[in-house]
């Protein structure tokens, strides 16, 4: 429930907390009318809840329901006329002058046709409605400036608070021996570990945004089958505080305080007593708070370049594809009115090539939108994109997944992702070719994509080319290996295949 509703749940609250001891203690004749607006409250609170409906209508319909139960239930119900100024101050908080004053108007009507019908009241009941209307509209007036203040601000109060925590955190990023690297941090713990005890291989584990236990960074020359069939015995690292040993295999909680920020899991070559394990995870305390801020520092760049790439992409769309698009029109009405054979070849060639850039800016649209989604897989995002480069491209793509329902980190599934988003476009961009076959097997902590095209093979690279040298660095970031060839003989064409979790 966002904090405006709590608000109107709370003045709704603190009304009838206010109403009901004065009419208890003051009208007790009017027992009938205050259940009704109490029942009428309860039933506004939980139209709030649902946020179903626009709550500027929905306190209209308060007021015209209280004026409606005060003329229903004269001359009693007179005494729940001061509950009115719960409406209007709602009708201030959500709307405005224009909430505030829709209120107002309903009630009035709903008196006026009430009296109509039923008869008109005496002096005292008429004062007390006029009032109590006075008073809801100075206190929905107040409503109406503190909620522009507070809406007006809130953007700006949001932002500021941004911009205090990023100067503070450039301001310590200087200070950060550690650096914000996890994958960096992972390799000095790892490092140190090797120090103290006889470690074999080593791997350092943290939990995703989705709640799953993957891992972060394998030692180095490790074999990550080691680890293999491991799930249980790292959640349940997870859920100690102490060292857990299982055989020669050791599993060292990360935490800060009271907060576990990953697992340190040990191939040892000989036991280790638990009194060494403890004095390692003493000394990790650093380190792994060192862990605990580069994972929060990642979450945050990951979620501000996903922003930045939405934003790219709707200008993408929105200014330049569409002005391109224009042109086309502009050729072709040119080409209807050429006044010779070769005007009008050049036209349809000038033309050609304006759709042929309007569909590679689509192409570039659609490549910074297609992100990683929560509940899909690494093969599922791998699949849809070879599908997009189909249809928007001669090339017959096949397409061949392996992948169960366990997952890699979402850091690593994405630079993977961007791996073979880049082959495919190469291969539908420059090779030349008919086919484009795509394997996708991810089998965590083991995955392999492999995109293979029959055209004329790897060309070479233009100076202002960094494609190649872009997928060598995402490879090298989660530790993965990239191989780039060209098949000759029977065979042609290119293929690249990058592969995680190998020896």
């Amino acid at each position: 429930m966002g904090d405006s509703r709590r608000i109107i749940v709370a003045v709704r609250v603190f009304g009838l907390a206010a109403l009901i001891p004065a009419v208890i203690l003051w009208q007790q004749a009017s027992g009938p009318a205050l259940l009704l607006v109490i029942a009428l409250a309860a039933s506004m609170n939980a139209v709030t809840l649902t946020a179903r409906f626009p709550e500027e209508w929905v306190a209209v319909a308060e007021g015209v329901g209280v004026a409606a139960i005060a003329v229903a239930t004269y001359p009693d119900g007179s005494s729940v006329l001061p509950y009115l100024v719960v409406p209007m101050v709602i009708g201030g908080l959500t709307d405005r002058l224009t909430g505030l004053m829709r209120v107002l108007i309903g009630s009035v009507l709903a008196s006026v046709v009430g009296w109509a019908l039923l008869g008109r009241p005496d002096v005292d009941t008429t004062k007390s409605l006029a009032t109590w209307l006075l008073v809801g509209l100075f206190l929905g007036l107040v409503a109406s400036i503190f909620h522009r203040r507070l809406r007006g601000d809130t953007d700006a109060a949001s932002y500021r608070d941004a911009i205090g925590l990023i100067q503070q955190l450039d301001a310590l990023s200087g200070k950060l021996t550690g650096g914000l690297d996890p994958v960096s941090l992972a390799e000095q713990m790892m490092a140190e570990a090797e120090v103290q005890l006889p470690v074999q291989q080593a791997a350092v584990f943290t939990r995703s945004n989705t709640g799953a236990v993957s891992p972060l960074r394998y030692s180095t020359f490790s074999a990550p089958t080691r680890f293999g069939g491991l799930d249980d015995f790292v959640e349940n690292c997870w859920r100690s505080d102490r060292p857990l040993l299982r055989e020669m295999i050791a599993g060292l909680p990360l935490r800060t305080g009271t907060r576990t920020v990953g697992v340190l899991v040990l191939d040892l070559s000989h036991n280790a007593d638990q009194r060494a394990l403890m004095r390692l995870q003493e000394s990790m305390a650093g380190s792994a708070l060192q862990l605990h801020a580069a994972l929060l520092f990642d979450n945050v760049r990951s979620h501000a370049t996903s922003e930045e790439r939405n934003r790219l992409a709707r200008e993408v769309h929105d200014g330049v594809a569409q002005d391109i698009a224009s042109l086309g029109y502009v050729v072709d009405g040119l080409t209807a009115s050429a006044e010779s054979d070769r005007q009008r070849e050049q036209l349809v060639a000038l033309r050609t090539e304006v759709t042929r850039v309007v569909a590679e800016l689509r192409a570039s649209v659609y490549d910074l939108r297609n992100e990683m989604r929560a509940g899909q897989g690494l093969g599922q995002g791998v699949s849809a994109f070879a599908r997009q480069i189909g249809s928007r491209s001669d090339l017959t793509v096949h397409v061949r997944l392996d992948e169960g329902a366990a997952r890699l980190r979402p850091d690593i599934e994405a630079e993977l992702l961007r791996i073979a988003q880049e082959a495919m476009n190469n291969a539908r961009k420059h090779s030349g070719g008919h086919n484009l076959w795509v394997s996708c097997t991810v089998r965590p902590p083991f995955a392999e994509i492999e995109v293979l095209d029959d055209g004329a093979g790897l060309q070479r690279a233009r100076h202002d080319s960094h494609g190649l040298r872009i997928m060598r660095e995402r490879a090298e970031n989660i530790g993965a290996q990239l191989e780039v060839e060209t098949l000759t003989g029977a065979e042609r064409g290119t293929r690249l295949r990058v592969r995680l979790g190998v020896d």
